[in-house]
């Protein structure tokens, strides 16, 4: 076959297996570093309070095994920067995307008064839907005296 710029690599079988075995065993690494704690409590027992340290070992392992099956399996490995460098964008990207469902899905975790649930409706509200309270959800200060602030 002659070599031109556009020939395909072909990976070795060797380099195939041995990316295989090796992703075989950071499958059981992760599988231990998931169960040790309570396989073992007497040595790594003090990491079940630390579920982040485990979660965050297991997404490193999870990560070297993704770049091990996209630069190998995928033959990323061996093409041109152009391509290395859309792969390497295409995770930035989903990053972006990640880090933006983040924040769409946890603005109701904090209150802010304004964002209360109101009946679904496009009227306006009056006070007499929601009991005289503009928040109901959040009592009126109080004042000196021991009464709501303002109503005198």
């Amino acid at each position: 076959m002659a070599s031109t710029p556009h020939a395909h690599h072909v990976t070795p079988i060797p380099v195939l297996l041995r990316t295989f075995f090796l992703l075989l065993g950071l499958m059981l690494l992760t599988i231990f570093a998931a169960q040790a704690p309570y396989w073992f409590p007497g040595m790594f027992g003090w990491m079940i309070p630390y579920w982040p340290l485990t979660n965050a070992i297991a997404l490193a392992i999870a990560i070297a095994k993704a770049v091990l099956v996209i630069s190998i399996f995928m033959g990323v490995k061996y093409t041109t920067n152009l391509v290395k460098l859309y792969a390497i964008g295409g995770f930035v990207w989903f990053l972006l995307l990640y880090v933006m469902l983040v924040d769409y899905v946890s603005r109701p975790w904090e209150p802010v008064r304004g964002w209360e649930a109101v009946p679904s409706s496009g009227l306006p509200r009056s006070k007499e839907s929601d009991g005289g309270v503009p928040y109901p959800q959040f009592p009126a200060p109080k004042g000196k005296d021991g009464h709501e602030a303002g109503s005198h």
